[in-house]
């Protein structure tokens, strides 16, 4: 194996109290319907991460139309209250040490995924990334795995891929990466069983 791409959210990192829990004392005394708000807001942040719109200037405009324009700041917050999970990245130190490289892919904006890199360590962690912003196509996109691989020099079949959306899964297989799906609540057991299936030995 010469290379293994990983997910962000819901692999490397989380929302230690999920979306709508952590979304609530943002705008919850403002909104009747926070589910909803989350649903607009995710569909309203989609072209930010193929870097078509910029998300700091797409949410003031999400917030008036739900006339809560003065929750800005609050609501912003919550896209950087982001927890590193340690066990998982643990593993991808590991994973290095078989002499295998390891790549952040995932699909963030600019403004999320710029903090990412200066705060969560990931410069140190991988050997490079891939965030869906700057290569200007997002995940299930089988070009986004072509353009991955383009750039790696490397065969899909060398390639393993690590992700929490079986979609995203999917499509991976399709473009011949070799790919499974985890989340965090499935332990670090399972995906370590996984990555020896691989012929990862950690």
């Amino acid at each position: 194996m010469s290379a293994v791409l990983w997910d962000a959210d819901g692999v490397l990192q989380d929302l230690p109290s999920g979306w709508e829990a952590s979304m609530r004392p943002a705008v919850g005394h403002l909104v009747d319907d926070v589910e909803g708000f989350l649903a607009a807001a995710f569909a309203a942040e989609r072209p930010c991460l193929t870097g078509d719109a910029r998300w700091v200037e797409v949410l003031p405009r999400l917030l008036e139309e739900w006339g809560i324009p003065e929750a800005y700041d609050d609501a912003l917050q919550v896209w950087l209250t982001i927890r590193p999970v340690e066990e998982t990245r643990a593993l991808v130190a590991k994973v290095r040490a078989t002499g295998a490289r390891c790549y952040l892919a995932t699909n963030q904006d600019e403004h999320r995924g710029r903090f990412m890199q200066r705060e969560l360590g990931y410069d140190e962690l991988m050997d490079g990334a891939f965030y869906s912003y700057d290569l200007r196509v997002a995940k299930p996109d089988p070009a986004y795995f072509r353009t991955v691989l383009d750039r790696l020099g490397l065969a899909p079949d060398s390639v393993l891929f690590v992700d929490d959306n079986p979609g995203n899964v999917d499509n991976a297989r399709a473009v011949g990466l070799r790919a499974e799906s985890w989340q965090v609540g499935e332990g670090v057991d399972v995906l370590r069983e996984h990555l020896v299936r691989h012929g990862l030995d950690v």
